[in-house]
């Protein structure tokens, strides 16, 4: 083959500096130069391989060659007619490489190609930096004109990586850039195909793919979790519309991960918020086009899914810790209609005994949806109420909207004309004016420094009137029910509203500032234009930093509908305004594996669905499902009947009470999930594949899904279905409520019962998982003994960790202010080690129960032992329970100390 790979590492480096030559490249393993040096004729692209070279409508041969493309009828469905040629389109090496701190950069030349839209730079510069052993980083720039770079903070190395864990290879003419896993020689990113274009508001760059095991990308309403790969766009620029189509949604992320065949697992992120489509197609190979910014790319080796998570998570920052309580049932609606309507729904819930931690205001507490205003008629008396609600040991949540009315005394505006703190026209002069839920509204510009005061003593002044625990922000797309604003009418004809490449977004018109502001409205840190995916960001990250002084001991939260890459080392996130039907269940499961790899562990769908009017038996199953998500809210709009647990039969109250005491029986075990995403970015929703990537069957289960590595939930989906399919790994599962274990089903797809009482519920073996006897909210049940569920592996061995703060102070771990404890169990002998001790809790909590599942190794009759603080002693025999049949080892009354070693031996 006439092309010589070069290692980018710093000693191949030099000997390419001191000549050794780089071929032409390889182009789907046709050599494109005969042996005497000459080329072999282009005979076209079946239809595969094409790379689409005219995405807009009304292409035409004419049009398409006018681009220096290549024009073909194909009978491959949805493959382009027009395509980039494989050698005559793109860029070239102009020098050879010169090497850098972390790696080398080279100049690219253009080649004599036609300009697409007459803005094409001649010259970009490509640099690649090895920044460790799994992560690499390589951008391509326009050295002579100053582009836009997200202002994300992401930590650089100081010295290259010495063993890294990929190869960089790279051809000159055109030029191409191939990533290579060491260990197995497979090419996880390569450039070779398409056409490599960079003009001032049109970017393309493609690769080809290793296999079609792709996942991510967002924020979209995907319906599977493995991406379509069938000539598949989806276009990525935040808007608020509502999840239910193949269109572009709140967030902004440019993130996805590929499963390579055998199972290792690679992650690439592009570092861009510019409108954009992600193009996939089945060759197996992907494209981006964006429209501003520069092709900044990160490439992570993993190998498994979960290290690729991590090390995504350590370039756009770990999840913020969450506290206790939010791991507690919460309830919400969109408009009550007035406080006596609330509290009878807060009544229902506490007399029926429902777990229920948080009960939030929506924009009708407001006086005329106006920000840091509550209506003092319909709500008269919420400041006092919520003072009840915490008597309950109960949160309350308000929502803020990131727009500020218009109005000449409304002290909100008021306040931040001087100095303006608002997104200005395009003159520069004037606050842009849009109309959202009060009216003519202004937006806060979230760059500006000045406006984090504003904010945060509007947002301090409000809590010393109603004592809210935590900020709900909405509509931060940001949302505008006009196109553009009131006193421009549409936005200005220029580039940057009428830009002249449109990606596949949801717009009307054309116009790509349809429900939001023009485009070249200014932001203190620049146009619009760049800044839009990044609104609801800097919001965020201001409100974080707002909440700080309105509970400068305590951790509160910060949820956001929109987001970008990093915004979850801030705020948290929903899956917006669903809707009250039964596929939207299933689509909450993807929604939340993709935002546990996007870096929101935090994440939930609206309960039983915010539009449409949800039925009993949906809502009785969205409960059971909803019951495990990390984030557990029940939420629902304007008009829509009751769907509280309480709002319907007797039976709904008592299944709503059941599953959700054994949410409250799990917490512990999530809460610790939770410790380890701060701590290094895990996830705590994760698809089987995660913990399976060498089991292809794994690949498309999207109907399951598990808490961390060990508990599997398996809900009903559909109307009228009593059973439900079930995919357990090889390896041992056992039913959480009676400790069976799945022997029959290891390894297959089976079909459980299902009936309207049952949700499924699987641990796998080799795990510990730390429990509590639960109460109606997180604070009592706080109070309560722990417990342990062991269920051992093939070789009767289980393992697990249980981190333990107060649940509520500021930086408890980085402060070492926690306690940490590990379970290991080998041989019949489980121990309890007291890792960190930097907490005590006042309750002196103490393990009381442990139930061992897989224990036929246990003979009964045998004593059992237990030693702590030295001490031997046995359990009485009253207190040991043995289920043969199921090989089942309860063990109750222990009482012993969390803060103290012990060990506990069965045979």
């Amino acid at each position: 083959m006439a092309s010589n790979s070069v290692i980018a590492t710093l000693i191949v480096m030099i000997c390419v500096l001191v000549g050794v030559g780089i071929g032409l490249g390889v182009y789907y393993g046709v050599d494109w130069d005969d042996d005497d040096g000459g080329t072999v004729p282009f005979d076209g692209l079946e239809g595969m391989e094409r790379f689409d070279c005219y995405p807009e409508d009304g292409g035409s041969k004419e049009a398409c060659e006018s681009r220096g493309c290549v024009w073909g009828e194909t009978n491959v469905a949805g493959a382009p007619y027009c395509y980039y040629h494989p050698t005559d389109y793109g860029y070239k090496m102009i020098d050879e490489p010169t090497t850098t701190k972390l790696g080398w950069k080279v100049r690219l030349g253009r080649k004599n190609t036609p300009q697409r839209y007459g803005m094409a730079a001649d010259t970009i510069q490509i640099e690649i930096e090895m920044q460790t052993d799994k992560r690499l980083h390589f951008k391509i720039t326009d050295p002579l004109t100053e582009r836009f770079e997200v202002p994300l903070e992401i930590p650089k190395p100081a010295e290259q990586a010495l063993n890294p864990e990929y190869e960089v290879s790279y051809t000159k003419d055109p030029f191409s850039l191939q990533v290579t896993r060491v260990s197995t020689n497979t090419v996880i990113f390569n450039t070779s195909v398409g056409g490599l274009t960079y003009e001032d508001q049109f970017l393309q760059i493609s690769t080809l793919l290793p296999s079609s095991n792709i996942y991510g990308f967002g924020e979209h309403n995907h319906r599977r979790f493995r991406l379509d790969l069938n000539w598949k766009t989806w276009g990525i620029f935040t808007r608020d519309v509502a999840p239910v189509d193949a269109w572009n949604l709140y967030g902004h992320h440019p993130f996805y991960m590929c499963v390579e065949d055998g199972g290792n697992t690679h992650g690439v992120f592009l570092l861009n918020s510019n409108a954009m489509d992600i193009v996939l197609q089945p060759t197996p190979a992907l494209t981006y086009r964006t429209i501003g910014g520069v092709l900044d790319f990160y490439i992570f080796t993993g190998p498994t899914p979960e290290q690729v998570i991590q090390q995504y998570g350590e370039v756009i920052g770990r999840p913020v810790m969450v506290p206790y309580w939010s791991l507690g049932f919460q309830l919400s609606r969109w408009n009550y209609g007035n406080l006596t309507r609330v509290k009878e729904v807060w009544s229902s819930m506490i007399e029926a005994g429902i777990p229920y931690d948080v009960q939030y205001g929506d924009i009708d507490y407001m006086d005329e949806k106006k920000d840091f205003t509550y209506d003092k008629v319909a709500y008269a008396g919420l400041p006092e109420f919520v003072d009840d609600v915490h008597a309950h040991g109960q949160k309350y949540i308000i929502i803020l909207d990131h727009c500020i009315k218009v109005e000449d005394g409304y002290h909100a505006y008021e306040t931040g004309l001087s100095p303006n703190v608002y997104v200005l026209d395009p003159q520069g002069s004037d606050p842009i004016v849009g109309e959202v839920w009060p009216g003519d509204s202004v937006y806060p510009d979230f760059t500006n420094p000045d406006a984090q005061t504003w904010w945060t003593t509007l947002c301090k002044d409000f809590h010393d009137v109603i004592p809210y625990d935590a900020l709900w922000i909405d509509m931060n797309e940001p949302s505008n029910f006009i196109r553009g604003s009131t006193a421009e009418g549409e936005c200005l004809d220029n580039r940057w509203n009428y830009p002249p490449y449109l990606p596949n977004l949801l717009i009307e018109d054309g116009k790509i500032f349809t429900k939001t502001i023009c485009m070249d409205a200014q932001h203190h840190a620049g146009k619009h234009y760049d800044f839009h995916s990044l609104y609801g960001h800097t919001m965020t990250e201001m409100t974080f930093e707002t909440i700080k002084t309105v509970f400068p001991e305590k951790r509160s939260l910060v949820f956001t509908r929109s987001s970008f890459a990093g915004t979850g080392k801030y705020g948290q996130h929903w899956l917006g305004d669903n809707q009250s039907f039964w596929e939207h269940i299933w689509w909450s499961i993807v929604g939340m594996f993709e935002f546990n790899m996007f870096g929101f562990p935090y994440i939930g769908a609206d309960i039983c669905g915010f539009w449409f009017n949800t039925t009993e038996e949906m809502c009785w199953r969205w409960m059971q499902t909803g019951a495990f998500y990390p984030y557990a809210r029940n939420h629902n709009g304007d008009g829509m009947i009751p769907q509280h647990p309480t709002a319907f039969s007797t039976e709904m109250a008592v299944m709503s009470r059941d599953i959700l005491m054994h949410r409250y029986r799990m917490l512990p075990y999530l809460y610790t999930l939770f410790y380890h995403a701060h701590e290094d970015s895990s996830t705590v929703v994760r698809p089987l594949l995660n913990e399976f990537a060498s089991d292809p069957m794994t690949y498309d289960v999207d109907r399951q899904f598990l808490w961390g590595p060990a508990f599997m939930i398996s809900p009903v989906l559909e109307s009228k279905t009593y059973n439900v399919e079930v995919y357990f790994p090889d390896t041992r599962w056992y039913d959480y409520y009676e400790g069976t274990e799945m022997t029959e089903q290891r390894g297959k797809i089976s079909l459980l019962p299902a009936p309207m009482d049952r949700l499924n519920l699987h641990v796998r073996g080799g795990y510990v998982l730390p429990t509590q006897q639960p109460a109606n909210t997180t604070v009592y049940s706080r109070l309560n003994p722990l417990g342990l569920i062991v269920a051992l592996d093939d070789g009767h061995e289980a393992h697990g960790d249980l981190f333990w703060d107060d649940g509520e102070s500021r930086d408890t771990y980085e402060n070492g202010v926690y306690t940490l404890l590990d379970f290991s169990v080998s041989e019949g002998i489980l121990s309890m080690t007291v890792m960190v001790d930097g907490y005590t809790d006042p309750n002196a909590l103490r393990f009381d129960d442990i139930v061992i599942y897989g224990a036929d190794n246990y003979v009964e009759g045998t004593d059992v032992t237990i030693t702590a603080a030295e001490t031997e002693s046995t359990l009485p025999v009253d207190n040991v329970e043995f289920d043969d049949v199921k090989n089942v080892l309860k063990l109750s009354g222990l009482d012993l100390d969390m803060m103290t070693d012990f060990t506990i031996k069965w045979i």
